[in-house]
């Protein structure tokens, strides 16, 4: 995380913790638009119908709504990250995390 980079900066036990916490959570948002993405591919081609039958399915698919559905994953883990962040902005008692977690929760609001 080049943007909000202290220069010689010891990552203590906590922090740590705190980082593999967001990790985390942004892995999980990669597996969630995976998922969600792979929704129509799985409801519009895993049944055998006609092609013309096919083509009518895929023009009629609430694409507005898996449109909706993509476009919130990031900002909802954008959010999640925000909160770590702020959590440990409060709790931090080194100086240089606290500026650290200070820049990562303003990064994420």
């Amino acid at each position: 995380m080049t943007y909000c980079k202290i220069n010689e900066m010891k990552v203590s036990p906590t922090m740590a913790g705190y980082l593999r916490e967001i990790e985390s959570k942004v892995e999980l948002g990669n597996l969630l638009a995976i998922s969600v993405s792979s929704i129509p591919l799985l409801e519009l081609f895993t049944t055998r119908v006609a092609p013309h039958t096919r083509i009518k399915e895929i023009g009629e698919y609430d694409w507005e709504q898996f449109g909706s559905a993509m476009l919130s994953i990031y900002p909802t883990t954008r959010r999640l990250v925000n909160v770590i962040a702020d959590e440990a902005r409060l709790y931090s008692k080194n100086r240089q995390e606290v500026q650290f977690w200070s820049c990562v929760y303003d990064a994420t609001r």
